[in-house]
């Protein structure tokens, strides 16, 4: 996890201008919460805030002083102070904070996690009886664009896999309410798109023992696609009994 909070600690400083999809799917998540019924004093544990994507979608349905806003990264607690003054250093998979919120949510972190199913359970806790969870999390065939290109050119799969729909369905209730969104993001070269992932946090250590043919050929083929990767995203919002 040390890795995961000093990649997007880095990139505190270029995230907002590197996440558009990031941002997009903040605010569809923000849209359904307000659809469910969030009330203005509502408390609120946000898990994997980032800069601040969700908390500025919700800004005027929220009290900020009600909004407990954490980060495993240091650098993005302290950008999401400008958004919501409760901001706390902590895992995500080991959330620290007593129980009792109105409402517990966490927008593309959960892909992140070690034991995606436990930290859904984790949060589920936190939340008061008649609460709700709200999440939004990558599945199967994000990246799918890069994963085949790198895959071609390796000869074998790489990269990060993210879990079936099914699956992901597993974690939360059988009544949650359960909907997926598909964007795509264009960019204008290859070496655009891997910047992009950087400037994003999101350039893990999966292509980095690759040899430079390797990602020669993979950046040559995912520019032949088209360069432009998909995000299939899982948006689930649980009333917790």
């Amino acid at each position: 996890m040390n890795r995961i909070a000093d990649r997007f600690g880095r990139a505190a400083s270029t995230y907002d201008a590197a996440t558009p999809i990031q941002r997009e799917v903040a605010v569809r998540l923000a849209e359904r919460i307000a659809a469910s019924g969030l009330a203005q004093g509502a408390r609120v544990a946000e898990f994997g805030c980032g800069t601040g994507h969700l908390a500025r979608a919700l800004a005027p349905r929220l009290r900020p002083d009600l909004w407990l806003a954490t980060d495993l990264a240091p650098a993005m607690a302290a950008a999401a102070r400008t958004v919501t003054p409760l901001v706390a250093v902590m895992d995500a998979g080991r959330p620290a904070v007593a129980p009792g919120f109105d409402l517990v949510c966490s927008s593309l972190t959960l892909q992140w996690l070690a034991d995606p199913a436990a930290a859904v359970a984790a949060w589920r806790a936190l939340a008061r009886p008649g609460g709700r969870l709200a999440v939004a999390t990558l599945i199967e065939g994000s990246f799918a664009e890069w994963r085949a290109a790198l895959a071609e050119a390796a000869g074998a799969p790489v990269g990060p896999a993210f879990p079936a729909l099914e699956q992901a369905c597993g974690w939360f209730a059988p009544e949650a309410a359960v909907e997926t969104v598909v964007l795509t993001e264009r960019h204008a070269s290859a070496l655009h798109f891997l910047r992009a992932l950087r400037a994003a946090g999101a350039d893990g250590a999966d292509t980095g023992a690759l040899k430079a043919g390797v990602m020669r050929r993979a950046m040559a083929a995912f520019e032949a696609g088209g360069a432009s990767v998909t995000y299939r995203v899982m948006l689930a919002i649980e009333d917790v009994a």
